[in-house]
């Protein structure tokens, strides 16, 4: 069985177009989360989710639109753009993002958040101390998580109490060792921040217990005309030329 990991889609219809279009087979897809924010295609984003039939979690932009989180917690650029998103939503559309739980369980130790386990909608896990605090409260095989925008891995090796971080800014592979546990982020789909600006996603093969991470071209110009058409913050278009 494979299963497509999608995360922090941000509204960005022309990456995850150009994603699926590329994408070998899988049996089915999980995203983590942030499907609208920043980019201009917020109806568009959550149509295809659904259309791929795939299980979701909500992200910190999606639960910011809905009300679930105050605003406040944002960047100039974020706020602006759930204030105009949440203009936007279909009712449908809206009443899918409220519906979107915070943690998905793939299998036995396998689960999928936002964040992080601890806090699944906020915290970021961007060094090893705070990989090495999640090794130690829970109790996973792996933890599939978004919300940075950068693709890599920690790994806890069980034998020696050894935490090892891996890049994945040019993509990659992990495979699953029997002494190791792992905090997964397979990047982000929309708005990539590790320097390349492809879009990112990854597949789990559970039959081969291997992790590949793959990196897309897609139009940047036409979503960037897209954002500063809607009138949204230049800067959310600017960056995505960087991955940035």
């Amino acid at each position: 069985m494979k299963i497509g990991i999608i995360s922090d889609i941000h509204s960005n219809s022309e990456a995850i177009n150009c994603l699926l279009k590329t994408i070998e087979k899988i049996d089915e897809f999980i995203c983590l989360g942030d499907i609208v924010g920043y980019g201009a295609d917020p109806n568009y984003c959550i149509e295809k989710i659904k259309e791929l039939n795939c299980r979701c979690i909500g992200g910190n932009h999606d639960f910011g639109v809905i009300g679930k989180l105050n605003i406040n917690y944002f960047n100039y650029a974020a706020r602006v753009a759930m204030l105009w998103t949440s203009r936007q939503l279909k009712k449908e559309n809206l009443n899918f993002l409220i519906g979107l739980n915070k943690k998905i369980q793939l299998k036995n130790n396998v689960f999928a958040v936002h964040g992080s386990p601890q806090e699944p909608i906020l915290e970021y896990i961007l060094d090893k101390n705070t990989a090495s605090l999640i090794f130690s409260k829970f109790n996973f095989k792996i933890c599939f998580v978004g919300h940075s925008h950068l693709a890599g891995c920690f790994s806890f090796n069980e034998n020696n109490n050894q935490i090892d971080y891996m890049s994945f800014s040019n993509g990659g592979y992990i495979e699953i060792s029997k002494n190791k546990r792992y905090i997964i982020n397979c990047g982000s789909v929309g708005q990539p921040r590790d320097g390349n600006p492809k879009a990112s996603y990854g597949i789990y093969d559970l039959k081969y217990g291997i992790v590949n991470i793959y990196r897309v071209s897609y139009p940047i110009h036409l979503t960037q005309d897209k954002i500063i058409k809607a009138g949204l913050p230049k800067s959310s278009a600017d960056r995505l030329t960087y991955g940035r």
